[in-house]
């Protein structure tokens, strides 16, 4: 019981730290105490999910794609930005592949689709790359970041003052352009361990919209 408890409270706590207003339902608070378990989980899954934005070009032939490579060379995270967090990215999201129908392509063998990943790092709403608010827009052709994704919260609420930005790309492999894009912002004020967390749930959150519907 005392772990539910702080896992509610940890929950709240990053629920408010996102400008949310959250009544106190832990199960100290009497108002819990009268709601049944199932009500309370239901209430809590729901304000769990990680908001999630995408992008596609709709000419891409994703039903074809399922031997992957991936794209090294610009994966990775900017300078300022643990390298631990590309890491778990790409562990998170190597296990998601390998879970579902794709393979990683052997040597020798063409690639139906490259994937690329990348850590950017947000403050107080600006990229540090480019200085575009809450946008991501770097370079063109040759597999450059070729779709812009706009990023935004609800009006009237409060914006972190530093977010990381968790983007994955996954690139056609005959052409090497951009055929879909993910994005998730994560609180870059919590725990390690927090983040940790934090890292493969928004992995997850975003793969799970590949591919387009």
């Amino acid at each position: 019981m005392r772990h539910a408890v702080n896992w509610v409270k940890g929950l709240r706590s990053k629920l408010l730290y996102s400008g949310l207003t959250v009544p106190d339902c832990t199960p100290e608070n009497t108002m819990l105490r009268y709601l049944t378990i199932p009500l309370a989980a239901l209430i809590l899954s729901a304000c769990s999910s990680v908001p999630v934005e995408t992008d596609y070009n709709p000419a891409a032939p994703f039903s074809s794609y399922q031997r992957y490579h991936w794209q090294t060379e610009t994966s990775g995270s900017d300078t300022t930005i643990s390298p631990f967090h590309a890491q778990r990215v790409r562990n998170e999201l190597t296990r998601l592949l390998n879970s579902q129908q794709y393979r990683e392509a052997s040597a020798g063998e063409k690639p139906d689709f490259l994937v690329r990943y990348y850590v950017s790092e947000q403050v107080e709403g600006y990229g540090r790359r480019n200085g575009s608010r809450g946008s991501i827009g770097v370079g063109g052709g040759s597999g450059g970041f070729g779709l812009g994704v706009s990023v935004g919260i609800p009006l009237g609420k409060k914006r972190p003052d530093r977010n990381l930005l968790v983007i994955i790309d996954v690139l056609d492999g005959s052409t090497s352009q951009l055929s879909w894009r993910g994005t998730a912002l994560v609180n870059a004020g919590h725990t390690p361990e927090e983040m940790a967390e934090d890292m493969v749930e928004a992995v997850q959150a975003i793969w799970k919209e590949y591919p387009p519907k």
